[in-house]
């Protein structure tokens, strides 16, 4: 019986790719900490990422927030007790949400902070779409505990960004687009001598592993999200 854990609620599709990574990640780590071989309760709402991209890139945060809670409401009324987000990109927004709905929401934001913070990180890189780059949702997060986000030249946001839409939430990773990436963040670090990587974007840890850097510690956003998701949901 499984009546003390709390059932998780998922807004996917926000790539596909992305929620799949989720839901195997929160089934393996749940088996691995309960010590169980249940499955935990997982409720998914598979949004519309199209829409939602498009209320971004138009600057329509209200109506972004509108539509976010509306979805959220669904998993709310279908009896999930924990709530995120399957992407880094709306977080944008996850202020306004929290204010909106009533269930818990687990930030990938807050979930990397803590992370940083507990692993003595002081500079870090961010790569993900232009949102993630180009707004102060993460930036703002990391400066309030005194920790420093350094984001890639503007030619090489727009590289990672088109990349994003294009090759990486299309389940696409080349090894062109693997090197250019690398490049980038090695010269990240040879200028401003960043101690970790942030993958801002949840398909960036199937493009970039750990072991391609020797000085860097990259953050998987996904998997560092999960653990907090989980803590939530057993208690």
């Amino acid at each position: 019986m499984l009546k003390h854990y709390k059932t998780i609620g998922m807004i996917g599709g926000i790539p596909p790719t992305a929620t799949v990574d989720y839901y195997q990640r929160i089934i393996s780590r749940f088996q691995e900490r309960t010590g169980q071989r249940e499955l935990p309760s997982i409720l998914i709402n598979s949004i519309n990422m199209t829409y939602m991209l498009s209320l971004i890139a138009n600057d329509q945060l209200n109506e972004l927030v509108d539509y976010l809670s509306e979805e959220i409401f669904m998993l709310e009324k279908a009896g999930a007790k924990v709530i995120f987000m399957a992407s880094n990109t709306p977080h944008i927004v996850f202020d306004q949400l929290t204010k909106r709905v009533k269930t818990k929401m687990v930030s990938i934001i807050d979930s990397t902070v803590a992370y940083a913070q507990q692993n003595g990180h002081n500079r870090l890189g961010l790569f993900g779409t232009e949102a993630v780059m180009e707004n102060e949702y993460y930036q703002d997060g990391f400066e309030a505990v005194g920790m420093e986000i350094i984001t890639p030249m503007p030619d090489e946001r727009k590289f990672i960004n088109k990349i994003y839409m294009e090759e990486l939430v299309r389940g696409r990773f080349m090894p062109e687009t693997k090197s250019r990436l690398l490049t980038i963040a090695n010269r990240m670090y040879a200028e401003g001598q960043i101690d970790g990587l942030i993958l801002g974007g949840t398909e960036l840890p199937q493009i970039l592993r750990t072991s391609d850097f020797e000085d860097v510690e990259l953050l998987n956003t996904t998997k560092i999200h999960v653990e907090r998701i989980l803590d939530a949901a057993i208690g």
